[in-house]
């Protein structure tokens, strides 16, 4: 139901949030929603997944609607219509702004209806709402309430504030601000053939800059929030000295464009993991470990990347890697508590347990991203294999090998048994505590730097 929702509501550019309410026993497991997320990718729809408690399904979305300032919640429904008195409690908790729409199983809809509550939203952040049975769009209306005329005059002042905060981090930190002319002409205006790698929430070109040097262009997806992301990848970015990190050359800021420029790569470990021999493929899981070892516990407050992912993972001509992609990075302070409204970000199959039912955030999100990574390693396995006429999460094909005492068949073909025995075990052993279930039984990225 979801799926036919996502059809036949959601258009270009909406922000949807697929809402789950946690029950007892519930066995839910978010990695199952890469479909959703590859199809909202084709529509250019930004798809986020969040897990609530609560006793009441109505005050609960209701409660998600508000601080989320949604302007529409949808839902599924399996009957011809739902029950007047449902109808009334779901408006009844709904403000005016928003809609309530309701679609049957075969996607029709078959109720649409404003908010009848009087009570104001709780924070101005615009997006859409789904319910896991359900599914949604933003208003079309161009009007402005005066909630949103208040939203404009705050996102104004915030822009004023981060332009000068990255003034003031290309002064301090040696990093260029490239005007929209400068990158135009390096990447031949953003021409299509200059593209080398696309995501979610960003697109990258291949670039030589004026002074000759080749150059990646990251061009972020332009939303409401984008300034402000640039501003997190810049700061961070231009903090860090590792010879595992992605090096900044500078960034691009204006009304039109959101960009970082970055040094080059020859790719990425998703595109090249097929061609690596075992030890280049050893190298790479230990550059990684070192990478995360040092962004955890170089930094007070420590840095966490929350999208390790080989596709984020760049080599360069002799495959040393560097992390790259910190538009999700954040620096992590233990004394401040973490808002339970966190939007979880990431990919699907390399996300922790704990982050995506909870939104639980420290440095063993990454441990366990890292141990997907690992096992894509060994195996030569996406962490999502879609070329299989069933889709299935390498972390639990590989668990189930292990349980099965068949470690064995986790290992790649492509290696023709052109490995270190003993290494490959460690790399094994490794990866299964990284991909604990309980965050606090796995190691930290010093113990694996340290066994590596």
């Amino acid at each position: 139901m979801l799926l036919r929702s996502l059809n036949v509501v959601v258009k270009p550019g909406d922000n949807v949030l697929a809402i789950h309410v946690q029950q007892p026993l519930d066995n839910f497991d978010a990695n199952t929603f890469h479909m959703h997320e590859d199809l909202c990718k084709s529509k250019q729809v930004d798809f986020l997944i969040k897990i609530c408690n609560g006793n009441c399904f109505i005050s609960e979305l209701s409660n998600q609607v508000r601080i989320n300032f949604a302007t529409i919640l949808v839902l599924g429904c399996n009957l011809s219509r739902p029950k007047d008195s449902v109808i009334s409690n779901y408006l009844k908790g709904l403000p005016p702004t928003c809609s309530l729409l309701i679609i049957n199983k075969v996607g029709k809809i078959i109720l649409e209806r404003q908010g009848t509550s009087q009570q104001g939203s709780s924070q101005s952040f615009h997006s859409s709402l789904l319910s896991e049975e359900s599914h949604f769009t933003p208003n079309s209306s161009s009007r402005e309430t005066p909630i949103q005329q208040i939203y404009s005059t705050k996102k104004y002042s915030l822009a004023q504030k981060l332009f000068r905060k990255l003034v003031q981090i290309e002064s301090e930190r040696s990093i260029k601000l490239f005007t929209l002319q400068d990158l135009n002409s390096a990447t031949d205006n953003f021409s299509p053939d200059m593209v080398i790698g696309e995501g979610g929430h960003s697109k990258v070109y291949r670039a030589k800059l004026e002074d000759g040097r080749p150059a990646a262009v990251k061009v972020l997806q332009r939303t409401q929030f984008s300034a402000e992301d640039l501003l997190r990848e810049v700061e961070i970015l231009s903090s860090l000295k590792h010879e595992n990190i992605v090096r900044i050359i500078g960034y691009c800021e204006n009304m039109d464009i959101n960009a970082v420029v970055y040094n080059l790569l020859k790719g990425s470990l998703n595109q090249n993991l097929k061609q690596l021999k075992w030890k280049e493929r050893m190298g790479v899981a230990i550059g990684v470990a070192k990478a995360l070892d040092y962004l955890h516990h170089s930094f007070n407050p420590p840095i966490i990347h929350r999208d390790v992912k080989s596709s984020n993972i760049l080599l360069s001509d002799d495959c040393q890697p560097q992390l790259s992609d910190f538009g999700a990075a954040m620096f992590y302070n233990k004394t401040e508590q973490i808002s339970e409204n966190i939007n979880v970000v990431g990919t699907f199959g390399y996300l922790a347990p704990e982050y995506v039912m909870y939104g639980k955030v420290d440095e063993k999100i990454d441990v366990y991203s890292y141990g997907v990574v690992l096992l894509e390693l060994v195996s030569g396995k996406e962490a999502i294999q879609t070329n299989q006429k069933k889709q299935e999460s390498l972390v639990l094909w590989a668990r189930s090998l292990i349980n099965s005492g068949l470690p064995e068949c986790l290992i790649d073909p492509c290696l023709s048994e052109d490995y270190v025995v003993e290494d490959m075990k460690m790399v094994m052993f490794i990866a299964r505590l990284c991909l604990m279930h309980s965050s606090s039984r796995r190691p930290t990225m010093k113990m694996v730097s340290f066994y590596a």
